[in-house]
């Protein structure tokens, strides 16, 4: 009865090794969102930064179905704003009790944004933003960028990041 008992057990034990193995090896080579310059027959996707509704910058990205491994989409570029600049959640204690009172870049700061894809999803795109200035990483957050509607995410009171399907543009 032991013996059986045993045997049952490594049996159960290396199945599930394998169908484990099989699940991460699925989820490795799944089609998954990706924002790629090789992308074939892309879908575009505009992405635009607003600072109290200025625009600072403006692309378009390719994005399409591809593997996981394809994920190789960066972007950056640098503003300096003519006002202080209040980050909320990045430096402070989520935990704690006491209000965020935010860290602050004052005016005239310079600061680099930098844009990437921090993951594909079967239906969206995680996309990573962080905004660091001479003194260090004021934030660090994720977008995400749905291929068919439009979406936006706060940055800091106003900044704003959206992205947005583009329409095809005929020949």
């Amino acid at each position: 009865m032991l013996r059986r008992v045993e045997t049952s057990v490594a049996v159960l034990s290396l199945v599930g090794a394998t169908l484990g193995a099989a699940v991460l090896h699925a989820q490795v080579h799944d089609k998954v969102w990706v924002w790629n310059a090789k992308c074939h027959s892309p879908s575009m996707i505009a992405i635009r930064v607003r600072l109290d509704g200025a625009e600072l910058y403006r692309s378009s990205i390719p994005i399409c179905r591809w593997e996981r491994r394809f994920e190789k989409g960066k972007g950056t570029f640098r503003f300096t704003p003519s006002r202080a600049l209040v980050w909320y959640g990045y430096r402070s204690d989520e935990g704690g009790s006491t209000k965020d009172v935010g860290d602050t870049t004052v005016a005239n700061t310079p600061l680099e944004v930098d844009l990437w894809q921090a993951g594909g999803e079967v239906n969206a795109i995680e996309l990573g933003v962080t905004a660091e200035a001479p003194d260090g990483l004021h934030m660090n957050t994720i977008h995400m960028l749905w291929p068919g509607k439009r979406t936006q995410t706060t940055l800091t009171p106003g900044l704003v990041l959206e992205t947005w399907p583009e329409r095809s543009r005929a020949p």
